[in-house]
């Protein structure tokens, strides 16, 4: 038991080169083997890794922080990123307009053509209705008809009005 106190006595913390885990090494040793992971490594390599992440900084004398510069760092770049995301704005905006442009460039010829399109229309029917000699008035193709009508006064016994119609057809 004596050996194996002293083993531990001499062993000190170490962390493995390729795991990063922690392992306790003999210092007197050359190499070791990772109990994690299988590697081995140089012991005077992983004691150094493990003196650098737990190193402590036991003294010091004074400590200096600008918060003035840190403050302008920091407002500086909070401006860079709001000029940037307006400007960002500022081209969609641009994209926008000028995709409205084109569509009301295209509505506005669709629409001329269609009004060129009725204009040259109404054009020919009225050349065709002029031609045909069509007056618009709906006129019959049978002969008219004229009505007469003839009264003729005679004593009636009754003291009525006594009358006769005439009709005729033709033209």
């Amino acid at each position: 038991m004596s050996n194996e106190n002293d083993l531990r006595s001499r062993l000190v913390p170490a962390i493995c080169t390729q795991c990063g885990g922690q392992v306790q090494v003999d210092p007197s040793q050359e190499a070791a083997v990772c109990q994690y992971c299988g590697t081995p490594f140089i012991v005077e390599k992983a004691i150094q890794n493990y003196s650098i992440q737990n190193a402590k900084i036991e003294h010091v004398d004074t400590v200096n922080i600008n918060t003035k510069s840190t403050a302008e760092s920091f407002f500086g770049f909070l401006g860079q990123q709001m000029s940037e995301s307006r400007e960002v704005r500022r081209e969609e905006r641009r994209e926008q307009r000028a995709a409205d442009r084109e569509s009301q460039k295209m509505f506005f010829k669709i629409f001329g053509y269609m009004a060129i399109g009725m204009f040259v229309l109404g054009a020919i029917m009225f050349i065709v209705q002029t031609i045909r000699g069509d007056t618009g008035e709906d006129v019959p193709d049978t002969p008219e008809t004229y009505v007469e009508e003839t009264v003729e006064e005679s004593p009636a016994p009754t003291g009525g009005i006594s009358g006769s119609f005439e009709f005729s057809i033709g033209g």
